[in-house]
């Protein structure tokens, strides 16, 4: 068993880190994961967007470029429903598709922006 300590005080990463390394069997990839996460929506935040890959559920992996810029994805949530963190999954804004979509986090293999 592999321990690995992270020095975060956001409750988020470590959830993200405990739900990933569960799916996965390891803790290394659970960390990496999670920390890749954090970065995708630190980039996503900002108003230029962020250029993502994760795969599908189907198996195919998608290139995608996408915002949580409220100025930009503002107005299309509605504050109803329950957040696709809840079920282990990222939403964000597809720029390119004008939709919300989401990624599952144990599936996000790179950041490219």
């Amino acid at each position: 068993m592999t321990t690995i300590i992270t020095a975060t005080n956001n409750a988020l990463v470590a959830r993200h880190i405990t739900a990933i390394t569960a799916k996965t069997g390891s803790a290394l990839m659970g960390t990496s994961k999670a920390l890749l996460i954090e970065e995708a929506k630190r980039q996503m935040r900002s108003t230029s967007g962020c250029r993502f890959i994760y795969a599908k559920k189907d198996g195919s992996v998608r290139e995608a470029f996408g915002t949580l810029n409220p100025a930009l994805c503002g107005k299309h949530i509605n504050g109803r429903g329950e957040s696709p963190e809840t079920w282990g999954c990222t939403c964000y804004w597809d720029m390119e598709k004008g939709g919300f979509r989401s990624f599952r986090w144990e599936n996000l293999v790179a950041v490219l922006s």
